[in-house]
Protein backbone atom coordinates (compact mmCIF):
# COMPACT_ATOMS: atom_id res chain seq x y z
CA UNK A 1 0.00 0.00 0.00
CA UNK A 2 1.11 3.46 -0.17
CA UNK A 3 -0.15 5.45 2.66
CA UNK A 4 -0.20 9.10 3.00
CA UNK A 5 -1.60 11.91 5.28
CA UNK A 6 -3.29 14.73 3.98
CA UNK A 7 -5.35 18.10 5.55
CA UNK A 8 -9.03 17.26 6.00
CA UNK A 9 -10.68 20.64 7.54
CA UNK A 10 -7.32 21.31 9.36
CA UNK A 11 -6.53 17.70 10.44
CA UNK A 12 -3.87 15.23 9.34
CA UNK A 13 -6.11 12.63 8.38
CA UNK A 14 -4.96 8.70 6.67
CA UNK A 15 -5.31 8.13 3.15
CA UNK A 16 -4.17 5.77 0.49
CA UNK A 17 -2.97 6.09 -3.13
CA UNK A 18 -5.40 3.72 -5.57
CA UNK A 19 -5.67 4.60 -8.97
CA UNK A 20 -3.28 7.61 -8.94
CA UNK A 21 -5.92 9.51 -6.26
CA UNK A 22 -6.02 9.76 -2.58
CA UNK A 23 -8.97 7.61 -0.90
CA UNK A 24 -9.55 8.26 2.36
CA UNK A 25 -8.60 4.47 3.92
CA UNK A 26 -11.15 5.27 7.32
CA UNK A 27 -14.01 5.49 5.36
CA UNK A 28 -13.10 3.52 2.72
CA UNK A 29 -12.65 0.58 5.71
CA UNK A 30 -15.62 1.73 7.16
CA UNK A 31 -15.20 0.86 11.20
CA UNK A 32 -15.13 3.12 13.88
CA UNK A 33 -12.41 1.62 15.26
CA UNK A 34 -9.74 1.96 12.42
CA UNK A 35 -6.74 4.30 12.93
CA UNK A 36 -7.19 7.52 11.40
CA UNK A 37 -3.85 9.14 11.03
CA UNK A 38 -0.88 7.07 9.86
CA UNK A 39 0.82 7.59 12.77
CA UNK A 40 -1.89 5.57 14.70
CA UNK A 41 -1.63 3.57 11.70
CA UNK A 42 2.25 2.07 12.58
CA UNK A 43 1.29 2.04 16.55
CA UNK A 44 -1.28 -0.58 16.04
CA UNK A 45 -0.07 -2.48 12.72
CA UNK A 46 -0.65 -5.87 13.64
CA UNK A 47 -1.89 -8.25 10.76
CA UNK A 48 -5.63 -7.89 10.76
CA UNK A 49 -5.48 -3.75 10.74
CA UNK A 50 -3.52 -4.47 8.25
CA UNK A 51 -5.29 -6.82 6.53
CA UNK A 52 -8.17 -5.01 6.34
CA UNK A 53 -6.84 -2.37 4.74
CA UNK A 54 -5.33 -4.38 2.22
CA UNK A 55 -9.15 -6.05 1.33
CA UNK A 56 -10.80 -2.74 1.99
CA UNK A 57 -9.05 -1.06 -0.94
CA UNK A 58 -9.51 -3.80 -3.25
CA UNK A 59 -13.30 -3.47 -2.92
CA UNK A 60 -15.45 -1.93 -5.96
CA UNK A 61 -16.57 0.26 -4.07
CA UNK A 62 -13.42 2.06 -2.54
CA UNK A 63 -13.43 4.29 -5.72
CA UNK A 64 -16.11 6.36 -4.20
CA UNK A 65 -14.11 7.89 -1.01
CA UNK A 66 -11.57 9.40 -3.62
CA UNK A 67 -10.63 12.99 -1.92
CA UNK A 68 -10.88 15.66 -4.42
CA UNK A 69 -8.12 17.99 -4.44
CA UNK A 70 -6.06 16.08 -1.49
CA UNK A 71 -3.63 18.09 -0.39
CA UNK A 72 -0.60 16.05 0.80
CA UNK A 73 1.32 16.84 4.11
CA UNK A 74 4.40 15.35 5.37
CA UNK A 75 3.50 11.56 6.42
CA UNK A 76 4.83 11.04 9.85
CA UNK A 77 7.12 13.29 12.31
CA UNK A 78 9.43 10.21 13.22
CA UNK A 79 11.52 11.75 16.73
CA UNK A 80 13.83 10.23 15.55
CA UNK A 81 15.12 12.07 12.34
CA UNK A 82 13.63 15.23 13.74
CA UNK A 83 15.17 14.95 17.16
CA UNK A 84 18.65 12.39 16.77
CA UNK A 85 20.04 11.38 20.16
CA UNK A 86 23.19 11.71 18.90
CA UNK A 87 23.02 15.94 18.38
CA UNK A 88 19.85 16.86 20.77
CA UNK A 89 18.73 19.03 18.25
CA UNK A 90 15.09 19.83 17.32
CA UNK A 91 14.67 19.43 13.43
CA UNK A 92 11.59 21.24 11.63
CA UNK A 93 9.79 19.19 8.58
CA UNK A 94 8.15 20.01 5.24
CA UNK A 95 6.27 17.98 3.24
CA UNK A 96 5.53 17.41 -0.60
CA UNK A 97 5.06 20.73 -2.34
CA UNK A 98 5.73 22.48 0.24
CA UNK A 99 9.01 25.59 -0.12
CA UNK A 100 12.23 25.11 2.04
CA UNK A 101 12.73 28.46 3.89
CA UNK A 102 16.25 30.09 3.01
CA UNK A 103 18.21 30.31 6.21
CA UNK A 104 19.56 33.77 6.95
CA UNK A 105 23.21 34.28 6.02
CA UNK A 106 23.54 31.47 4.14
CA UNK A 107 25.55 31.84 0.48
CA UNK A 108 24.17 28.44 -0.70
CA UNK A 109 22.76 25.31 0.33
CA UNK A 110 23.22 21.31 0.01
CA UNK A 111 21.07 18.69 -0.05
CA UNK A 112 20.97 15.01 0.87
CA UNK A 113 18.74 12.95 -0.73
CA UNK A 114 17.57 10.05 1.33
CA UNK A 115 15.81 6.80 1.94
CA UNK A 116 14.08 6.36 5.34
CA UNK A 117 12.54 2.68 7.02
CA UNK A 118 9.97 3.53 9.15
CA UNK A 119 10.00 0.68 11.83
CA UNK A 120 6.39 -1.20 12.55
CA UNK A 121 7.87 -2.98 15.64
CA UNK A 122 9.36 -2.19 18.76
CA UNK A 123 13.55 -2.79 18.30
CA UNK A 124 15.94 -3.36 20.64
CA UNK A 125 19.06 -5.35 20.08
CA UNK A 126 18.15 -6.99 16.64
CA UNK A 127 20.57 -7.85 14.43
CA UNK A 128 21.47 -6.65 10.81
CA UNK A 129 19.83 -9.58 9.31
CA UNK A 130 16.70 -9.19 11.74
CA UNK A 131 15.64 -6.02 10.77
CA UNK A 132 13.56 -6.19 7.85
CA UNK A 133 10.54 -8.29 9.26
CA UNK A 134 10.59 -4.88 11.47
CA UNK A 135 10.15 -1.86 9.09
CA UNK A 136 6.93 -1.07 8.61
CA UNK A 137 7.83 0.87 4.99
CA UNK A 138 9.66 3.58 3.19
CA UNK A 139 9.50 6.88 2.32
CA UNK A 140 11.77 9.67 1.06
CA UNK A 141 13.95 12.56 2.67
CA UNK A 142 15.82 15.36 1.49
CA UNK A 143 18.18 16.59 4.23
CA UNK A 144 19.50 20.42 3.31
CA UNK A 145 22.68 22.18 5.46
CA UNK A 146 23.77 25.50 4.58
CA UNK A 147 26.58 27.25 3.46
CA UNK A 148 28.95 30.23 3.94
CA UNK A 149 30.43 31.76 0.25
CA UNK A 150 33.84 30.28 1.71
CA UNK A 151 31.84 26.76 1.65
CA UNK A 152 32.18 26.53 5.57
CA UNK A 153 29.36 25.04 6.81
CA UNK A 154 26.97 28.05 8.30
CA UNK A 155 26.65 27.82 12.21
CA UNK A 156 22.78 27.92 11.90
CA UNK A 157 22.55 25.16 9.49
CA UNK A 158 20.88 22.79 12.09
CA UNK A 159 17.42 24.54 11.75
CA UNK A 160 16.98 23.73 8.38
CA UNK A 161 13.70 21.22 8.05
CA UNK A 162 14.00 18.28 6.68
CA UNK A 163 11.45 17.22 3.80
CA UNK A 164 9.69 14.02 3.93
CA UNK A 165 7.09 12.39 1.56
CA UNK A 166 5.56 12.12 -0.63
CA UNK A 167 3.96 8.81 0.87
CA UNK A 168 5.07 5.68 3.19
CA UNK A 169 5.14 2.57 0.59
CA UNK A 170 4.83 -0.58 3.17
CA UNK A 171 7.74 -3.23 3.54
CA UNK A 172 6.16 -5.67 1.13
CA UNK A 173 5.60 -4.00 -1.87
CA UNK A 174 9.09 -2.33 -2.22
CA UNK A 175 12.29 -3.74 -1.71
CA UNK A 176 14.90 -0.79 -1.42
CA UNK A 177 18.09 -2.80 -2.53
CA UNK A 178 16.71 -2.57 -6.54
CA UNK A 179 14.77 0.76 -5.87
CA UNK A 180 16.03 3.34 -8.26
CA UNK A 181 16.35 6.74 -7.33
CA UNK A 182 17.06 10.29 -9.11
CA UNK A 183 17.53 13.52 -8.33
CA UNK A 184 16.56 16.76 -10.50
CA UNK A 185 17.71 20.32 -9.82
CA UNK A 186 15.03 22.51 -12.14
CA UNK A 187 14.52 19.91 -14.37
CA UNK A 188 17.82 18.91 -15.14
CA UNK A 189 19.16 15.50 -13.68
CA UNK A 190 22.05 16.02 -11.21
CA UNK A 191 21.93 11.84 -10.20
CA UNK A 192 20.67 8.56 -10.49
CA UNK A 193 21.66 5.29 -9.36
CA UNK A 194 20.21 1.98 -7.39
CA UNK A 195 20.61 1.99 -3.56
CA UNK A 196 21.91 -1.88 -3.54
CA UNK A 197 24.37 -1.78 -0.94
CA UNK A 198 23.12 1.56 0.88
CA UNK A 199 19.95 -0.62 1.48
CA UNK A 200 21.90 -2.71 3.26
CA UNK A 201 23.99 -0.22 5.15
CA UNK A 202 20.37 1.49 6.10
CA UNK A 203 19.62 -1.64 7.89
CA UNK A 204 22.69 -1.51 10.06
CA UNK A 205 22.64 1.41 11.07
CA UNK A 206 18.72 0.56 12.69
CA UNK A 207 20.65 -2.41 13.94
CA UNK A 208 23.24 -0.17 15.33
CA UNK A 209 20.84 2.31 16.76
CA UNK A 210 19.05 -1.01 18.50
CA UNK A 211 21.86 -1.62 20.58
CA UNK A 212 22.09 1.78 22.17
CA UNK A 213 18.54 2.25 23.28
CA UNK A 214 14.82 0.92 22.19
CA UNK A 215 13.74 1.57 19.21
CA UNK A 216 9.62 2.38 18.91
CA UNK A 217 7.02 2.19 16.54
CA UNK A 218 7.59 5.13 13.91
CA UNK A 219 10.96 5.56 14.32
CA UNK A 220 12.79 6.47 11.08
CA UNK A 221 16.04 6.07 9.99
CA UNK A 222 17.15 7.57 6.47
CA UNK A 223 20.53 6.91 4.40
CA UNK A 224 20.88 7.82 0.82
CA UNK A 225 23.60 6.41 -2.24
CA UNK A 226 24.51 10.48 -3.39
CA UNK A 227 26.41 11.89 -0.26
CA UNK A 228 27.24 15.40 -0.14
CA UNK A 229 28.05 18.05 -2.65
CA UNK A 230 31.90 17.95 -1.08
CA UNK A 231 32.06 21.77 -2.42
CA UNK A 232 31.36 20.49 -6.26
CA UNK A 233 30.04 23.56 -7.55
CA UNK A 234 27.44 21.90 -10.21
CA UNK A 235 25.95 20.57 -6.63
CA UNK A 236 24.96 23.85 -5.18
CA UNK A 237 21.39 25.49 -4.55
CA UNK A 238 20.86 28.72 -5.23
CA UNK A 239 17.05 30.38 -3.92
CA UNK A 240 14.52 29.56 -6.54
CA UNK A 241 15.81 25.85 -7.16
CA UNK A 242 13.06 22.85 -7.66
CA UNK A 243 14.44 19.80 -5.92
CA UNK A 244 13.05 16.37 -7.04
CA UNK A 245 13.60 13.28 -5.42
CA UNK A 246 11.84 10.26 -7.24
CA UNK A 247 11.82 6.59 -6.53
CA UNK A 248 10.09 3.64 -8.24
CA UNK A 249 7.36 2.85 -5.92
CA UNK A 250 7.57 5.93 -3.92
CA UNK A 251 6.99 8.43 -6.22
CA UNK A 252 8.32 12.16 -5.90
CA UNK A 253 9.00 14.70 -3.43
CA UNK A 254 9.38 17.73 -4.51
CA UNK A 255 10.30 21.02 -2.39
CA UNK A 256 11.20 24.82 -4.11
CA UNK A 257 13.77 26.57 -1.82
CA UNK A 258 12.44 29.91 -0.72
CA UNK A 259 13.75 33.40 -1.86
CA UNK A 260 16.33 34.56 0.35
CA UNK A 261 14.91 36.68 3.76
Amino acid sequence: MRLVTYDRRGHRRLGAILGGEVVDLPDVVGHPAFPTTLEALVASSGGTVMDAARAALERDEASSHVVKQARILPPLFPTSLLTPRAFGIERRIVGPEQDVPWPEGAAWLDYEPKVAAVLGRQTSHTSLEDIRPNIFGYTLVNDWSAHEASGDPLATAEGLPLAIGPCVVTADELDPQTMVMQVTVDGDQIAKGNLNGAAESLYGLISEASRIAVLERGDAFALGPFGGADLDPSRRLWPGALIELAAEGIGTLRNRLAPRP
